[in-house]
């Protein structure tokens, strides 16, 4: 028996989607899933929950800008925790390790980030840049002067969204995937599913019975008349 366990654990590792090109491929595709859902899901998160918010009555005096760098770990992290939950299969092993190279790129910043004076802490200086909130960058209409967001802050902002929003949202990632894969939540949701389709299947196979066997009844009645 354990040799049967062994030897199909044995074929599972030696298929060709476990291969170190195969890794790969599914390494940048994780990688591209990660970035992707910072520039497209963090900031139109940020809007949605926003405008719910307003209109149910709560009031924001923080700017769209405002409230999504001041929230940035969550609007960056969450929406590639649920990412990460449901694509952990394609190439479990490579979604864990796309933290890497933005952590790499992160750290690499950080300690390369200059500091403001000689008198001024430079691990500070690049907490502030990298890590801190606090932005203040109004909302632009058309009128207005876009090369304020030439400002600090918007420096400060672009960073962020560049640089940490995408080790935020690999993490998270990271973590979805193993909660994912211990859970075995894409193969329950398949396994609903296709009980679902199943049983959608019989019912209909059972109600085609019932208007066959009607249509069977329907031709004998009209058949009596002629046999007479």
């Amino acid at each position: 028996m354990d040799e049967n366990i062994n030897n199909i654990i044995a074929q599972k590792n030696a298929s060709p989607r476990n291969s170190l090109g195969w890794q790969i491929v599914w390494f940048s595709g994780h990688l591209v899933v990660v970035y992707g859902s910072v520039l497209f899901c963090t900031p139109w998160i940020a809007g949605l929950v926003r405008r719910v918010m307003m209109m149910a009555g709560k009031p924001i005096s923080q700017s769209g800008f405002e409230f999504l760098l001041d929230h940035i770990f969550l609007f960056s992290f969450m929406p590639a925790l649920l990412l990460g939950l449901f694509l952990f299969k394609f190439g479990h092993k490579a979604a864990l390790l796309v933290w890497i190279p933005c952590a790499a790129i992160l750290g690499y910043k950080f300690m390369t980030f200059p500091s403001p004076s000689i008198f001024s802490s430079q691990f500070s200086a690049a907490y502030h840049h990298y890590f801190e909130g606090a932005f203040m960058m109004p909302d632009l209409g058309p009128q207005d002067d876009y090369l304020a967001l030439a400002s600090g802050d918007a420096i400060r902002a672009l960073a962020q969204l560049q640089i940490t929003a995408p080790f935020y949202a690999a993490i998270g990632y990271c973590v979805g995937s193993l909660v994912g894969n211990r859970l075995g939540l894409t193969q329950k949701i398949s396994d609903q599913i296709e009980q679902w389709e199943s049983s959608r299947f019989q019912r209909e196979g059972e109600a085609g019975d019932v208007e066959e066997s009607s249509s069977t009844d329907g031709h004998a009645v009209r058949r009596e008349p002629a046999s007479r």
